[in-house]
């Protein structure tokens, strides 16, 4: 992590008054900031600040009659808070907030220049500004939120597909529900082009056993990640996170077969993180486990 991304973070926390519990400081995603984080103390900010990066927090172990009491640009509002509720600041947004228990929650931190990577070609961030958002109860947002946890939590060091993906969905979901603006309209087509969806499966299996990320398969396909996430399932009927697991799977499979490596060996050199995680998706796909496979 960068010392400029240091500082963004610990702003970030200083902002909401809280601190890390969990973060993904050594898991290479690109664009997006995450922190399982604890309320340092139930009390008030001593003063507004003002946002460095967009931020949302997702209130996730709420104590009974938690009461938050937020001030947004100089407007204020009181509520009771439940497990699920969400708060979205924009960034150069004036924040100062004040509440009555220590809770804990997630807090992520949206690069700018990683929506516009993500967004380009289907939104003018030009011409649409992202509101900030009193706590609300948003599902998806909440579930975003615990899915990057738990990725984080049993797949470290090889969660950037994954990360990455999800922060595209909620990117695009955070444009379309929480902006004012001109939308551009939707490029429709019904794939990648032939030559171009070669191009990034030929990738794929050429580099199982790196963290691929989402943003070089865009770059590969030269669109922004929406975009491209979107045709990419078109051609394939798979998101580019389901389509490489399904790939390491397959070659996993292939190397059992062979004889030739362990399971612990070929576990990392198809790039899951563990083999507790090549059984999970094998059995998933296949029915059956990596053993059962080896024995035949």
């Amino acid at each position: 992590m960068s010392k400029t991304d240091c500082a963004v973070e610990k702003a970030i926390l200083k902002s909401f008054n809280r601190q890390s519990l969990l973060s993904n400081d050594d898991s290479f995603w690109n664009g997006i900031r995450f922190q399982f984080t604890q309320s340092r103390s139930a009390s008030a900010l001593p003063d507004e600040i003002l946002f460095p990066e967009n931020a949302i927090h997702i209130y996730t172990d709420m104590p009974s009659g938690y009461v938050l009491e937020a001030r947004i640009n100089g407007r204020c509002q009181k509520s009771s808070l439940v497990t699920g509720h969400s708060l979205i600041i924009p960034r150069g947004t004036a924040y100062w907030q004040s509440d009555n228990h220590k809770s804990q929650g997630i807090t992520l931190g949206l690069n700018f220049s990683f929506l516009e990577r993500t967004l380009s070609e289907s939104i003018d961030l030009g011409c649409l500004k992202l509101h900030p958002q009193f706590p609300t109860f948003d599902p998806l947002i909440y579930q975003i939120g615990l899915a990057l946890k738990a990725e984080l939590e049993h797949n470290p060091h090889s969660s950037r597909l994954y990360a990455e993906s999800a922060a595209t969905f909620l990117a695009t979901h955070l444009f379309h529900h929480y902006a004012q603006g001109k939308q551009k309209e939707l490029i429709t087509t019904s794939g990648l082009p032939k030559y171009k969806l070669q191009q990034v499966i030929d990738y794929i299996h050429a580099n199982l056993e790196c963290n691929i990320g989402l943003t070089e398969l865009a770059d590969l396909a030269q669109m922004s990640l929406s975009h491209f996430s979107r045709l990419f399932k078109q051609s394939t009927g798979y998101s580019p996170h389901q389509f490489v697991i399904k790939c390491r799977v397959e070659r996993a499979r292939e190397l059992l077969l062979k004889g030739e490596l362990s399971i612990a060996d070929i576990t990392y050199k198809v790039g899951f993180a563990n083999q507790g995680h090549l059984t999970s998706h094998f059995k998933r796909l296949l029915g059956v486990t990596p053993k059962v496979v080896r024995g035949k």
